[in-house]
């Protein structure tokens, strides 16, 4: 008792129990995803391991809209659960589009990420669409500097776990915030659902 989160050891090598689970696809209630919510989760989807300092900071950007709202919550009771099992500190952004008509997925991105940057130090930005779940705790919610943006959604079911064509860059990526300023963000004049592409290409 007393200690600090500078004085607690690092989180080790190995990550604990990271599993294949069943993924729960029946939307629940929004009494259900709070009780799915361990007790750790603070107000506005901060979570920071309790018994050491993890090595990883992310901010994950969600864009949503209003007909999203049953996915968003399958998506929170689902990776909450991965986030904390990897030992992050994390928080999740939930950046939702209030206006009727073409869904504006890339100025969503460009606000969370903004909001993200303003609260905190994050060593990595993830943006992932509200209608993927990780189907498993072995996909890392984490950035490799050294290796360039990271798609995390490579193998996704619909595409028989193979992807579509071969500069997709789809779904969920994982970029730090130096990557995210040198590609100057998603681009601002693109209307829908997709655009991740061009940034794998620029």
């Amino acid at each position: 008792p007393g200690e600090t989160l500078s004085r607690l050891p690092p989180t080790g090598g190995r990550m604990p129990a990271l599993t294949i689970a069943h993924l729960h696809l029946a939307p629940p209630s929004l009494g259900e995803t709070r009780a799915a919510q361990p007790g750790g989760l603070r107000r506005g989807g901060h979570y920071r391991p309790p018994n050491c300092e993890a090595r990883h900071r992310t901010a994950v950007v969600v864009p949503s809209g209003s007909r999203d709202r049953v996915r968003l919550r399958v998506l929170l009771r689902r990776l909450h659960g991965v986030l904390q099992r990897q030992q992050l500190e994390y928080t999740v952004y939930v950046v939702q589009q209030v206006t009727d008509g073409p869904f504006y997925r890339a100025w969503l991105l460009n606000v969370g990420v903004r909001e993200a940057l303003s609260d905190a130090e994050f060593e990595c930005l993830v943006m992932h669409d509200v209608d993927l779940l990780p189907e498993n705790d072995r996909n890392l919610y984490t950035c490799e500097p050294q290796l360039g943006p990271k798609h995390l959604a490579v193998a996704i079911d619909k595409f028989r776990y193979k992807l579509p064509y071969e500069s997709y860059f789809g779904g969920v990526a994982a970029l730090t915030p130096g990557q995210y300023m040198r590609i100057n963000g998603f681009p601002s004049n693109h209307w829908g659902r997709g655009a991740d592409d061009e940034i794998a290409n620029r």
